[in-house]
């Protein structure tokens, strides 16, 4: 784990260009950047692709990041909002995964697995909510920021990803709990 006043010189590094300092910031963040493209892409390509498209752009980005958050706080930002738009872009064109996009590694527990299958049944709308709110851990208005609603309007969303989860996962949806433990498992975090 980098230390605060060094990843800030890291990140006036990388803005400047410098390729050493941006692969460390890579090393420290790729995973996160990964783990939140993949839960609201629900895909390892699309994943991968938004995780290069936000360290291919960071250094111009960089200029933007003021450093009132941490630099990974600011990166959930980031690739939230490409993943986004990359399902809203992939929901318009109407494009059919081809094929198995199962990422590689070992097997998932049932309950788990049962999770993956529920939460890929919401509407993008909500399906982001309850990632943000629940596995991620943000705030109503820090979502209502990244998804440019209201935070009220992100309290009903998830009110209603909850209902249907639970109408879903019958008796396997025992808490909110169960949804970290669970979504965590999905990156190894």
């Amino acid at each position: 784990m980098i230390e605060a006043n060094q990843e800030g010189r890291l990140v006036r590094r990388a803005a400047d260009g410098d390729r050493e300092a941006l692969h460390v910031l890579y090393e420290e963040h790729s995973d996160m950047v990964y783990a939140v493209a993949y839960r609201l892409t629900e895909s390892s390509p699309d994943a991968r692709d938004v995780m290069q498209d936000v360290f291919v752009h960071l250094p111009g980005a960089l200029k933007t990041f003021d450093q009132r958050s941490s630099l990974g706080t600011w990166l959930r930002v980031v690739a939230t909002r490409r993943a986004l738009q990359l399902v809203r872009k992939r929901r318009r064109r109407r494009e059919t995964p081809i094929g198995d996009d199962l990422p590689s590694r070992p097997p998932r527990a049932l309950d788990t697995i049962a999770l993956e299958r529920a939460l890929a049944t919401l509407p993008d709308t909500l399906r982001a909510v309850i990632i943000l709110k629940e596995i991620e851990g943000y705030s109503h208005n820090e979502i209502g920021e990244f998804l440019e609603i209201t935070p009220s309007a992100s309290m009903a969303r998830l009110s209603r990803a909850r209902a249907s989860l639970r109408a879903s996962l019958g008796e396997r949806w025992t808490c909110i709990s169960t949804i970290r433990r669970s979504a965590r498992s999905l990156t190894g975090t």
